[in-house]
């Protein structure tokens, strides 16, 4: 009886206990049962899950030292998030739910007056939750519940830096500088030790923010001296001396790296290797030697500690190596930066982008262009670096082009200058180079190969020896089905995943066999039944016992181009391509060396005047300007070529500039003055004559920028004479021919749209057509003619009514069409032609008039097949 009374007793105790522990009872009982149970279970565990995010955050952030570092290792996302929808990691919205959970069950608002010390805690981790979780504005509301509701918490200047640091995410720079302020300036004595530092690394990145980097460095730096956090210490004065360098304080920002160093050991290492790589960023010659920097780089380049920053110690060595005119050094390191590790993207890029211009500047465009693609994907998609090696790319398009060109016709044509028994000679070793690469590569094969046979040997024995343990003391605790079968890895060893070992099987196949076809039976030569005879078998060993064609002299030999008309042609190609190089050369890359150099030997081979002529007057021009460094060679040069010009081509326009170069010329003479002149032509309809004329004048102004134009102008006069197919052949030319150019990116577009656009050849059936035309044909030389049917059918047409009336249009050079418009029928047509007939109208028409409607007329003048449609019809 005694133990039940006790226990009734403690029983009642408590529920007095917790019926005086209400939320609604302002009691110093419910006030601090409340406070600990917030404190030391639900923000305990909420502060947790915070830590476990920001942890989370730390592991995957990467600083981007290329720029100055933020206070603050948050990747804040472009969209604004207010939702708690698709949160970046659930740790962030348990600390939300735990913060919620206190407010909710142990919130004490009497008489609005919250007494549970513990609530502004709960509403600060509500608030950091959000914002870690980048739902800036609700995490804004939190902080200000605790100004608003809290006045006395001993969290409220925290909860004001917090709501600037929130402000900011928002872009509100300039409301939190303002505010941030005002607290440091009010609070100055009060204020924690923790909270002035955290108060002046936000004010210095709000003034960042804004770019006024003075501001930002006086903040940053009280923020650096005054923390005792290591870590945080080692960031602070990275970012004060990364602002003193921007600034223009070298020696203050020198002096900041070098606490960095200090530090050593006692801060992440990404600050110490970093402090030392913007100390040789600001290095001084004068004040350190090249022996002592190369010392330096050195000794960062052998300590094991830094191997994950060998990628940025190898590219700062090599950007040391190439001011020293060291280049193959440069490349060497630049390639160990590559080969050292991809953490880093925009270094890459760099890197790719150093060696891209190392090439071009030793004149290899087609390396440097490889370099510039590279470079170009591992930069930012449209950002600044991306758009600049992407322009360098574009330049050297035509460059790759026209080398390619050169080197290949310039081979082709060494080659056919050979004797026969040079030629056979020259084959036999390129045939002997290619079974030595084949051999050395069979020869990897079967290392490979051999390789793997012993992984695989290796593999069961451990299998083998897992299996008796599986047997003896069963499978493992957790261990599944997939984990007692054989590792996945072992996958990777297929046959077909080798790509070494496939090629050595693809050499074996063709030692023994050749090459075949890939078909049925192709073992075997043709059969006319199932049964092999002695022929048929000595056949078939004849063919495996033969040897590949690639290994033959005469397999080359056969494919090069025969007949004068192909040599012809192939030297054109040689001719113009190196006319095009030194164009590019001399205007686009201010290259003058590689120019002379394309333009004297484009002049041993003799070429057209066409180019002959602008390759003198270019020739002379470089010369001309060379001379002025005193270079009497180049003068005299200079001054040949002038008189080259001048004696020899006495009447073309480089030879009047020569002569007169500092007169005026008709503009009817100019470049863009022909041109004018041909596009009125072009506006009258005069097509023939506009493809005449700009033919003469391509041959006039080779090399000149107005040729593009020209041509251009040309093929819109072709497409109206020949049709379609000319019309996209003379696009096709200037988009290949001018690809840098804006006419000829113009060219490339309008061939795409002619493609997507082009009108269907075959004829549309008219039954239900409401618009039909009267075509007659006539004479496009007889002025006369033409003449005669304008004056004479003024009247006849006008009599018909406002819905008819006449054009003559171009067709062919040697036709032109006269069109009657505005019939509804073939029926009206038909009744038309007849009153036009009438000799009392006075007209006399050329021939007899087709019917056709609008939409196949459309295809008559794109494809010039009149007579096509007329056979139809009949």
């Amino acid at each position: 009886m005694k133990n039940i009374f006790a226990f009734t007793t403690i029983i009642f105790c408590l529920l007095l206990i917790l019926a005086s522990c209400s939320r609604k009872n302002d009691s110093f009982i419910s006030r601090n049962l409340h406070a600990v149970g917030t404190e030391y279970n639900v923000l305990y565990n909420g502060n947790l899950a915070l830590q476990a995010g920001l942890d989370n955050i730390e592991a995957s952030y990467r600083d981007n030292y290329w720029d100055i570092l933020p206070v603050e290792r948050l990747t804040v996302k472009e969209a604004i998030r207010v939702s708690a929808d698709d949160q970046s990691d659930p740790n962030f919205e348990l600390a939300e739910e735990k913060a919620v959970k206190a407010v909710q069950k142990h919130s004490m608002l009497i008489d609005g007056e919250e007494v549970n010390p513990q609530i502004d805690e709960a509403y600060m981790l509500l608030g950091k939750a959000r914002y870690y979780d980048q739902r800036f504005i609700p995490s804004l509301e939190a902080f200000n519940y605790v100004l608003q509701f809290m006045p006395e918490s001993d969290e409220i200047r925290m909860a004001k830096i917090w709501r600037e640091k929130t402000n900011m995410r928002l872009e509100n720079n300039e409301i939190a500088i303002e505010n941030l302020q005002e607290l440091i300036k009010e609070d100055s004595l009060d204020i924690k030790r923790e909270e002035l530092i955290l108060a002046n690394a936000t004010l210095a990145q709000a003034y960042l923010n804004v770019d006024k980097v003075d501001s930002a460095l006086i903040y940053m730096n009280r923020a650096a001296q005054k923390t005792k956090v290591r870590a945080t210490e080692g960031r602070y004065k990275y970012i004060a001396g990364q602002l003193f360098a921007k600034a223009g304080q070298r020696d203050s920002a020198i002096a900041h790296f070098d606490e960095v160093i200090e530090l050593h050991r006692k801060i992440p290492r990404n600050y110490y290797v970093n402090a030392f790589i913007e100390k040789i960023k600001l290095r001084d010659t004068i004040e350190q030697s090249d022996e002592e920097f190369l010392e330096v780089l050195n000794e960062l380049e052998e300590n094991r500690e830094n191997r994950p920053w060998l990628d940025i110690i190898n590219y700062r060595k090599a950007i040391y190596l190439e001011s020293k005119d060291s280049v193959d050094g440069a490349i060497a390191y630049y390639n160990r930066s590559l080969k050292a590790g991809n953490r880093d993207p925009y270094l890459q890029g760099n890197t790719y982008d150093a060696l891209g211009r190392i090439s071009f500047d030793d004149a290899r465009f087609e390396t440097a262009g490889k370099y510039f693609d590279s470079a170009s994907t591992r930069y930012e998609d449209k950002s600044r670096e991306q758009r600049a090696v992407l322009k360098k790319r574009e330049n050297l398009a035509d460059i790759i082009l026209y080398e390619n060109n050169r080197r290949s016709a310039d081979s082709v044509l060494g080659i056919l200058a050979l004797s026969d028994i040079e030629r056979e000679s020259y084959y036999s070793n390129y045939i002997e180079e290619i079974k030595a690469r084949e051999a050395q590569l069979a020869e990897q094969a079967a290392i490979e190969e051999a390789n793997l046979a012993q992984q695989k040997t290796a593999l069961a024995t451990v299998q083998t020896n897992n299996a008796v343990n599986r047997n003896r003391l069963g499978p493992p605790s957790g261990a599944g089905i997939d984990d007692l079968g054989p590792s996945s890895s072992t996958n990777s060893g297929f046959y077909f995943y080798i790509p070494a070992t496939v090629a050595r099987g693809k050499l074996q196949f063709r030692a023994v066999w050749g090459n075949r076809a890939l078909k049925d039976n192709w073992n075997l030569t043709s059969l006319s039944s199932n049964l092999i005879d002695e022929a048929t078998e000595g056949n078939v060993t004849a063919i495996n016992n033969s040897v590949a064609p690639e290994y033959l002299a005469s397999y080359y030999i056969d494919q090069l181009p025969q007949g004068q008309v192909a040599l012809d042609s192939i030297a054109d190609s040689r001719d113009f391509a190196y006319y095009q190089l030194g164009v590019l050369y001399k205007e686009k890359f201010k290259r003058n060396d590689l120019a002379i150099n394309r333009f004297e030997k484009l002049l041993t081979f003799e070429p057209e005047e066409k180019l002959l002529l602008p390759t003198l007057y270019n020739l002379y021009l470089m010369g001309r300007d060379g001379s002025g460094d005193g270079n009497d060679l180049a003068f005299a040069k200079a001054e040949q070529y002038k008189s080259t010009i001048i004696s020899q081509y006495p009447e073309t326009r480089y030879a009047q500039i020569l002569q007169n170069p500092t007169g005026t010329f008709d503009n009817s003479e100019t470049a863009e003055g022909v041109y004018n002149i041909i596009f009125k032509q072009y506006e009258q309809e005069n097509f023939a004559t506009v493809i005449e004329q700009a033919n003469n004048q391509i041959i006039r102004f080779a090399g000149d920028p107005i040729i593009p134009k020209l041509e251009l102008l040309k093929t819109y006069a072709s497409g109206r004479l020949y049709g379609f197919q000319a019309y996209k052949d003379g696009l096709d030319f200037i988009a290949l021919n001018y690809p840098s150019s804006e006419v000829g990116q113009e060219a490339a577009t309008l061939a795409a749209d002619a493609e997507k656009l082009a009108i269907p050849s075959e004829f549309a059936p008219e039954e239900n057509s409401t618009n039909f035309k009267l075509v007659y044909q006539i004479d496009a030389t007889n002025d006369q003619l033409i003449s005669d049917l304008k004056t004479g059918l003024a009247q006849p047409i006008e009599s018909l009514g406002n819905n008819i009336s006449y054009s003559i249009d171009v067709y062919t050079p040697e036709q032109s069409l006269l069109v009657i418009h505005g019939m509804n029928s073939k029926e009206k047509a038909a009744q038309v032609a007849t009153y036009l007939d009438d000799p009392d109208n006075n007209v006399e028409l050329p021939s007899m008039p087709v019917a056709i409607s609008s939409d196949n007329y459309k295809i008559v003048q794109v494809y010039k097949s009149l007579n096509d449609y007329m056979i139809k019809t009949l």
